[in-house]
């Protein structure tokens, strides 16, 4: 069972979080997005300061205009994780990672928000022989076809699949972990037989280097299809 509090002292070294300022901080729910890589929505509208308090940040939440991937969220303690879009006004920003591995959101436009990445971590035979794509961030689709394997990213928009990236030398990948956290690469080589078919290698500052598939996350093909910040 998890913990429903948390001292701000022990809070994951990648909230971007004043620790000596309260005591106690907000802890999200059990969710797809480990603690880490993630924060409840109530604390980040406070650090994008939108709420002052737990109270303000619940009388926003219940109004349903606070979105996370174009679904309202209704609870303080909702987990918003890596890539997830927040939108609020007339206001959107994206869940990234800088160099240093902290959590940070990056305002983009209202056209960009609508470009939401979602990593395949599975694929599940249901009943009636159909295929259910389940994502990092919790989400599952219904396709029709089998052409996507684990950690291939696709852009979906309504529910639909708009375009899938695969890892082939040329495209793109934002690198999650590791010394070379919040930096963006290129695809070199990509093993497909044992003992190395969890890796690829990739060429990034005039460097080659190789990387679990799971350190990196893909965001485009020849260049990222979404703003990046790697300050």
């Amino acid at each position: 069972m998890s913990k429903r509090h948390l001292k701000s002292i022990a809070a994951p070294k990648s909230w971007p979080i004043k620790r000596k300022e309260h005591t106690f901080i907000i802890r999200s729910n059990p969710g797809p997005h480990k603690l880490e890589n993630s924060m409840p929505i109530g604390l980040i509208l406070k650090i994008l300061s939108q709420v002052r308090t737990a109270r303000e940040a619940k009388q926003v939440i219940n109004q349903r205009k606070i979105l996370v991937n174009k679904k309202p969220v209704t609870d303080i303690k909702f987990q918003a994780g890596l890539f997830d879009v927040i939108e609020f006004a007339d206001n959107c920003y994206r869940i990234l990672l800088n160099k240093r591995g902290k959590l940070i959101f990056r305002e983009v436009s209202k056209a960009e928000s609508n470009i939401l990445l979602y990593k395949v971590i599975k694929k599940t035979r249901l009943k009636g022989n159909k295929l259910q794509l389940n994502f990092h961030n919790g989400f599952n689709l219904l396709v029709e076809k089998d052409n996507c394997r684990a950690n291939d990213v696709l852009l979906i928009e309504d529910n639909k699949v708009k375009d899938k990236i695969s890892f082939e030398k040329g495209n793109t990948v934002y690198i999650i972990k590791g010394k070379n956290i919040g930096k963006t690469a290129c695809i070199e080589e990509v093993y497909e037989n044992p003992p190395l078919n969890k890796h690829i290698t990739v060429s990034i500052e005039d460097r080659r280097i190789n990387l679990p598939k799971n350190c990196v996350f893909l965001v485009g093909k020849t260049k990222p299809i979404i703003t990046l910040s790697e300050k």
